[in-house]
């Protein structure tokens, strides 16, 4: 790194991207809960603050700011092509301005968590500010900022095509970490992981963190217990739901905001009204402050951990085919209100089939602790068999282990059937019949026990959970072979753990970013 009068340290914070196991849809409503998984593949947002000295011709200030009041703000995303913005930050009117970009586009998620974030500063700790301020005006002082994605989050089909590599994992190992994906940021074909709500939750994060409105120390999950740190994670919670539904001009259910926050948990979502005085058009600085405060008792969202089954491994796929969420969740809406009644009946059956199989993953946990060898073996046992033979094995009669996974299995194809009634009813493929054949092989691979489409569902992704590496590369072969669809394995694993501060040095690619 550089001169420490030149440029500040970095501050690194990364954020998760989430799989929506259960609770598709139902999860709009506060009645019903969803069980979402937190993944090991992030989204990360570095800060430093730069001297002019320090700073490119690129990322210096426009000659538009005014020096006294505003302070220059360089964003780059070096994995896209034409991906840079200059902003000022008026400190006095807290009024965010962009000056320049690449393409003499915009980025709205960026905007406006750059304008209520540092807006929020201001009220939280005005003097860093001020300080940043002055400096400004002496020798340019300003703040850089990079955001950078793992591979997972974008499609590397056409990456991997031009280097002349297969659609597979090993394929993909062979990339550079956070390598550029040749395309813009408008056009390049997302994975359904959640990157804007990992994009939103890791910058605000980092502004905060950079500026000292929550401590560094809070955000390191082998420390954070306090009470302190608690309200740090609700704090950048609350921002991040407000920035990201305000970038979105809806209030959504939130569930990815909060993978990106807690990782793996039960999540029941916030009453919207919350964030009404903040989304009105003319709302300020102190009305967005007492919206989003930790101690606003109208967040009432729960946030309840969830601890993954030993051995269980979570196997991602993209399947090359569009889906329109928003347009499939209006639809379902649209027919929810249109036949009330029977809406209702299958809402209820599938909150009680979701909810059985949160039951059944705390129920494998808690096995796994009271008989580990019981556990083990059934494990063992079911990860060479196929789960259509798990039910009537003989051999493991007297096993509570092998007594829940065969119920799992019976579990998700109870959701799966379900979900397939909803769309049938509304009129929208959340489980198209291409994906249910390709499910329905991957659940006669050994070893697995679970196989559905995420979320809304769709074409364009699909989860599975194995038991052990084995089972796990057997539905990667399987995937390779598969000819109906392109199924594109991901790399990502499941991951409990939320938004969290990082060490820079440990991140070339980030380092590198800012020499």
């Amino acid at each position: 790194m550089t001169d420490s009068s030149a440029k500040s340290p970095v501050t690194l914070v990364s954020a998760p991207g989430k799989v929506l196991v259960v609770g598709g849809y139902l999860v709009l409503d506060r009645v019903h809960s969803g069980l979402v998984v937190g993944t090991d593949a992030c989204l990360y947002a570095a800060v430093q603050t730069q001297a002019k000295a320090g700073l490119t011709s690129e990322t210096s200030p426009s000659s538009s700011s005014t020096a006294n009041t505003t302070i220059p703000i360089f964003v780059q995303s070096p994995q896209f092509e034409s991906a840079w913005w200059k902003y000022s930050f008026d400190v006095e009117s807290n009024v965010l301005t962009q000056n320049q970009s690449a393409d003499n586009g915009t980025n709205g998620f960026v905007q406006v968590v750059l304008q209520a974030t540092l807006g929020l500063v201001s009220q939280y700790k005005p003097a860093k500010l001020h300080q940043l301020l002055a400096s400004s005006g002496s020798d340019g002082s300003g703040l850089k900022i990079v955001l950078l994605a793992d591979n997972d989050f974008y499609s590397q089909r056409e990456t991997l095509e031009k280097m002349g590599l297969d659609l597979s994992s090993a394929s993909l190992g062979k990339l550079p970490r956070m390598c550029g994906t040749g395309t813009t940021l408008k056009n390049v074909h997302k994975t359904g992981l959640g990157s804007s709500a990992a994009m939103v939750t890791s910058l605000v994060g980092a502004i905060l963190s950079h500026f000292g409105v929550v401590s560094q120390s809070d955000l390191d999950h082998s420390k954070a217990s306090s009470e302190e740190a608690r309200r740090s994670f609700r704090l950048i919670h609350n921002i991040a739901q407000y920035t990201h539904c305000l970038a979105q001009g809806k209030v959504g259910s939130g569930f990815d905001v909060s993978a990106a926050v807690y990782g793996s948990h039960v999540y029941r979502r916030f009453s919207p009204a919350v964030l009404d005085s903040a989304m009105a058009e003319h709302s300020d600085i102190g009305e967005i402050k007492e919206a989003v405060s930790p101690e606003n008792p109208g967040w009432d969202s729960e946030v309840v951990p969830v601890s993954i089954p030993p051995r269980f491994i979570l196997r991602l796929a993209d399947v090359d085919a569009g889906s329109n969420t928003p347009s499939m969740v209006k639809k379902i809406l649209q027919w929810k209100q249109s036949d009330a009644e029977k809406a209702s009946q299958i809402w209820c059956s599938l909150d009680r089939a979701n909810n059985r199989i949160r039951e059944l993953w705390a129920s494998l946990v808690e096995a796994s602790a009271a008989d580990s060898a019981d556990y083990n073996r059934a494990v063992d046992w079911c990860a060479k068999s196929k789960s259509s033979s798990w039910k009537d094995a003989p051999n493991m009669a007297n096993s509570t282990t092998h007594r829940l996974l065969a119920e799992l299995v019976e579990g998700i194809l109870n959701v799966r059937a379900l979900q397939r009634q909803l769309g049938q009813n509304a009129q929208v493929p959340i489980e198209p019949v291409e994906q249910t054949r390709l499910l329905d092989a991957c659940m006669e691979v050994p070893g697995v026990c679970m196989a559905a489409v995420p979320g809304a569902g769709g074409y364009d992704a699909i989860f599975c959970v194995t038991l052990g590496q084995e089972a796990s590369s057997a539905v990667a072969d399987m995937w390779a072979k598969w000819t109906e669809m392109s199924v594109g394995p991901l790399l990502a694993n499941q991951a409990s753990s939320g938004v969290h501060i990082l060490d820079p040095k440990q991140f070339p690619n980030v380092i590198s970013a800012f020499d």
